[in-house]
């Protein structure tokens, strides 16, 4: 249901916007034909934009997130972690956050294991209106559980809290 009524506004803006928009620009001359072409431009609009910035997040992901491993990883006998704060990333047509986590060596304080990963709640169509696609999407590292699970990093962490 929300979804229709979202629907059903957005559609009365885009008539009031193919309107409005011949007459803001001040054309004399061919106004209904701007008014024909503006319409279905502003109407798909939205999925356009959920679309491109599905695209992006995707990239982003492919590209940036990933898990890094120091090579003195070995030598770890007790970790800690950090979390970052989950941060928004300007630029991009969708809001997509930011998350990384930092493991780090509590004798020599050196960041050893770093994960990073990204979240999208979608555009405007699926962040606004809802229609079952509000859900927030995430991408972790592939390969982080077989890296977490090769430097036993649970293990490494509990070291940690017993002293």
């Amino acid at each position: 249901m929300r979804f229709l009524a979202g629907f059903v506004a957005w559609l009365a803006v885009v008539i009031f916007l193919s309107k409005r928009i011949p007459h803001w620009l001040s054309v004399t001359q061919h106004g209904a034909a701007i008014s024909l072409l503006v319409f279905p431009v502003t109407l798909v609009a939205p999925v356009a934009g959920e679309l491109i910035g599905r695209w992006q997040f995707n990239r982003l992901c492919e590209r940036e997130a990933v898990v890094t491993l120091s090579p003195a990883w070995e030598k770890v006998k007790r970790a800690g972690k950090r979390d970052f704060p989950i941060v928004p990333l300007d630029g991009y047509l969708i809001r997509i956050l930011s998350q990384r986590m930092k493991y780090f060596d509590i004798d020599t304080g050196k960041i050893f294991f770093t994960k990073q990963a990204f979240h999208a709640d979608g555009g405007f169509l699926a962040y606004q209106m809802e229609p079952g696609l509000g859900v927030s999407t995430a991408c972790w590292p592939n390969d982080r559980i077989q890296v977490s699970n090769k430097l036993n990093s649970e293990q490494l962490l509990k070291l940690e809290e017993l002293k």
